[in-house]
Parts: C-alpha cells; sequence; structure tokens
C-alpha cells in the first residue's frame, strides 16, 4: 500500500498507479496506499477513516483540536508488576511497562514507530513499494520479518515474530481483528478522529510504547517549525490560493487531497493552505477525491499555486506526468505561471511533517 498517503477505505481502484506506475508518497502514505494498491481488503477493516468533516469544520481543525481529541488515548493509569493500562479504540488495554519487542501491523506504523526512536521487529510486506520510501525507512524495515502484504495480515506471521507489544491503527485494523492479535500479545490499536489525523495517531503510539517524551521532542519542533512558516510567509500564504493534487483512481482521473488525509491535513487544517473554490468540498474518509480529467478546468478554477508528490528519489510517477502532460492541464493558469511544485516527503508523524514544511519553505514558499 503505497504512500499518499494514500489506503482508501471506501475501495478506491487505483488503476493509474498499476498502469502507470507506482507513485510516491503524495503525501503521506496511506491515502495513495489505497489509491495505488486499488480496493483493498484486510482480514481487518478496509482502511477508511473516521468523520468525513465539511470544509470550515476541517479548515478550522488545528494541532489544538487535534490534542484534543488525543486525551480520550491518553494513559489510564499504571498497574504494578512492570505493566500500564492504557484506553486504545477498542477499549482499556495493559500493556508491557517498557515494551522491547513491538510489531506493526498498520502500513504507516513503523514510519510512526521510527519518529519515536522505536524499530520494530515484524512489519508489513512493502514488496514493490520499497522503492517510494525513504532510504532511512528502507533501512529500518530492511531484514525484519513481515507479517504479510497490505490487506493481508498473517497472524502465524505475527505469532512467529513472539513480540511483547503489538500497535495498528484502527482504520486497517478491525475489533475481530484486534482480538484474534490479543491472543497472541498485548495488542494496542489506535484511532484518529480520521485517517489523516496522524497527530493523534502518532500520540497514541507513543502512550501505548512507552515513548512519550520522544514524542512532546518532535510535536513541539514541529510546531515551532509551523507557527514560523505561518508567521513569517503569511502574506503568501494569505496572496494564493491553493490545491494539492495528485493521481486518481484510474488514468482517466486526478485526485485532490481532502483535509481527511495526511497531506491535505496538515495543507490544509494545520497550515492554512486555502484551496480554491471549485474544490468539492464533500470530502472522503479516504482522504482524496477522485476526479475526471474533464473536470480540471472546473476544480482548479483560481488556483494560483498547485503542490503534488514526487517519489521520495525526487523523480515524477508516470500516471502524475500523465496528468501535467495532458493538453487540459496544460491550459490551466496555474500551469502556464509554472506555479505547479513537486514535494518528495510524506507524512506519516511529527518528525515528517517538520521536514514536509521545511521543504515547502524552500522548494514553494521562498520562492513566491
Amino acid at each position: 500500500m503505497p504512500r499518499t498517503s494514500p489506503l482508501a477505505r471506501a475501495v478506491a481502484v487505483a488503476c493509474a498507479a498499476l498502469l502507470a506506475g507506482a507513485l510516491t508518497a503524495c503525501s503521506s502514505s496511506t491515502e495513495q496506499a489505497v489509491q495505488n494498491t486499488g480496493s483493498a481488503v484486510t482480514s481487518a477493516a478496509s482502511p477508511t477513516a473516521g468523520a468525513t468533516e465539511s470544509a470550515e469544520t476541517a479548515a478550522g481543525t488545528t494541532s489544538d483540536t487535534t490534542a484534543a481529541g488525543t486525551t480520550a488515548l491518553e494513559t489510564a493509569g499504571t498497574a504494578a508488576g512492570g505493566e500500564r493500562t492504557i484506553s486504545t479504540a477498542y477499549g482499556d488495554v495493559t500493556v508491557p511497562a517498557t515494551a522491547t519487542r513491538v510489531a506493526a501491523m498498520s502500513y504507516d506504523t513503523p514510519w510512526q514507530l521510527q519518529s519515536l526512536g522505536v524499530t520494530p521487529i515484524a512489519v508489513q510486506d512493502y514488496g514493490k513499494w520499497i522503492e517510494q520510501f525513504t532510504p532511512e525507512q528502507q533501512a529500518l524495515v530492511a531484514g525484519i520479518p513481515t507479517i504479510g502484504s497490505f490487506g493481508e495480515l498473517n497472524f502465524e506471521a505475527v505469532a512467529a515474530a513472539d513480540p511483547d507489544l503489538i500497535v495498528g491503527d484502527a482504520d486497517e485494523i478491525d475489533e475481530a481483528t484486534f482480538k484474534r492479535l490479543s491472543e497472541i500479545a498485548p495488542t494496542a490499536i489506535v484511532k484518529g478522529y480520521s485517517r489523516g489525523d496522524w497527530q493523534a495517531i502518532t500520540t497514541a503510539l507513543a502512550e501505548a510504547t512507552g515513548t512519550t517524551a520522544a514524542a512532546d521532542t518532535s510535536r513541539t519542533a514541529y510546531e515551532s517549525t509551523l507557527n514560523r512558516l505561518r508567521s513569517e510567509y503569511a502574506d503568501v500564504i494569505a496572496a494564493n490560493t491553493w490545491v494539492h493534487f495528485s493521481l486518481g483512481d484510474d488514468a482517466s482521473q486526478f485526485s485532490i487531497q481532502q483535509p481527511t488525509g495526511a497531506i491535505g491535513n496538515l495543507v490544509v487544517n494545520e497550515l492554512g493552505l486555502l484551496y480554491g473554490a471549485g474544490v468539492p468540498t464533500d470530502y472522503s474518509d479516504g482522504g482524496y477525491g477522485s476526479y475526471p480529467l474533464e473536470q480540471l478546468g472546473t476544480i482548479f478554477a483560481g488556483v494560483t499555486v498547485a503542490l503534488y508528490p514526487l517519489n521520495s528519489d525526487g523523480s515524477i510517477s508516470p500516471a502524475i506526468k500523465a496528468i501535467q502532460d495532458n493538453e487540459l492541464f496544460k491550459r490551466l493558469e496555474v500551469a502556464k505561471s509554472g506555479k505547479v511544485f513537486g514535494l518528495t516527503t510524506s507524512i506519516t508523524d511529527f518528525v515528517t511533517a517538520n521536514e514536509w514544511l521545511e521543504e515547502l519553505e524552500a522548494t514553494v514558499l521562498s520562492k513566491l
């Protein structure tokens, strides 16, 4: 399941990615994953996000709101005997006070653990998608036992890894799967207000793994960069109308990254980049909307700056290249102005979100 953020619960069929080559982390990871892999049905629930936000609600949601939303996932108490009781998506769970063998069940979980200084002992098989990840991410999972590919969890492989803690995302792990995993080891499945709520998800994983100090450090760095950019580039942000696009569900479509997804969450909710009036606001749980190429003119109307995901090595995916080569795209005012920028960073946690902001500043904001 590949990145931009890429998994979409409603089962979007990403033929474009399959036909034209895998896209990188459009942003973040799971949304695109869904787009790239198509309709994925796991023994766990399909990756659907929680509530779909309206334009105003999504645009008004900030880090403060997210932080408030994580209170339900905070540590409920400490028990004797080297254990802690925490609240999770499926109720209170007793976990080791200090887990040393953590197995990651969900697509973005290894990178979120990496941001917390935790190296998982079992992860999904990223197979053909591995080249989409950064060298650091590839090094993290190199040689680590796998527990099945996206949508195909192998319980025997999980047990063989002998974890003392299993963690994952409720958008991929349903309650029935949680119960089966709990028979193997203590299992903490976390959830945010939507699939793209990486703030709440990362914070909850830190609670589960006892790494809240690392989460606090990375959150502080992220919020510092976010607030600085909001202040230093307030005029640039306000003077432009933005959009973040990527490949669509098939070669005849393109997609818009929505505030319910990881990238859209940061672009719209956190940084406050205003999308054009033509961008549909019937946001999906999957974090993106796919539209016919014929709607490029309508949806991009008034857009002055367009962002899109690049592969981690800086190359452009064939599917996105095909969109930009389409005559309908070339006729867009934003395309004629040359203000179409690609970004390589995929967002899954506070560390990668901070890196995305720094790349945005260097590649886009400082040039406008």
